[in-house]
């Protein structure tokens, strides 16, 4: 892609691996609470790459669930701190792929469903902070993914055309959101629930070294 200023990432899922994690903070609240056995792939088809109040909502339709979204922030919030966030790896090939942008002078922003200090810990953890010019997170919109105002938002961060940025996502959701901002998206996933949704993609791909291979 010869005329490529800027690559926007996604975080979870996508930059770190960390949709297992979130899934078993949840798992033993929803089976405690509610005698709900989550199992993974009903994570990844209904849950991944949501906010708190969309899962909440989520709970309900599946399963007659009515919750309120502070007791499950206090919830979660306390699974997250006793599993350690810092212990979620980075995707295979991430670490490589942000290189490769830095070598070109491709630079790269961040737009992310998940809050600052969070993603910011979390960068620093594997010091790759400083390469990152922009952040969207969620304190910043007031409309989360699908909506398209978090990449619009990136794109006067950064000040570049949309023909000259492409996003890196791994839900229908967060590419739905790049998709509709007119950003060539790319989405990265092996899970089949999600892969089924994604044909609206420019590229769907299984990971980050594809990405790679793509953007060279």
């Amino acid at each position: 892609m010869k005329d490529l200023r800027a690559v926007f990432f996604d975080f979870d899922g996508t930059l770190v691996d960390s949709e297992r994690f979130y899934f078993e903070a949840w798992k033993p609240i929803l089976k405690q609470h509610f005698a709900v056995d989550l199992d993974f792939e009903t994570w990844i088809q209904y849950f991944a790459g949501h906010t708190l109040a969309r899962n909440i909502l989520t709970m309900k339709e599946l399963w007659g669930v009515d919750v309120k979204e502070e007791f499950m922030w206090k919830s979660t919030r306390e699974n997250y701190a006793n599993q350690d966030m810092l212990t979620i790896p980075l995707m295979p090939h991430a670490r490589e792929l942000i290189d490769f942008l830095m070598e070109r002078d491709i630079q790269m922003g961040l737009v992310t469903s998940n809050f600052r200090p969070t993603v910011e810990r979390m960068l620093e953890h594997y010091g790759l902070l400083q390469h990152f010019s922009w952040f969207v997170t969620r304190e910043d919109v007031v409309n989360p993914k699908p909506n398209p105002t978090c990449y619009q938002k990136a794109l006067l961060l950064s000040g570049f055309d949309t023909s000259e940025v492409v996003a890196v996502e791994d839900t229908a959701t967060g590419s739905r959101a790049a998709y509709d901002a007119g950003l060539t998206c790319i989405a990265v996933t092996k899970q089949k629930a999600e892969r089924d949704r994604l044909d609206f993609v420019d590229h769907l791909l299984f990971d980050l070294k594809e990405v790679n291979d793509l953007l060279r």
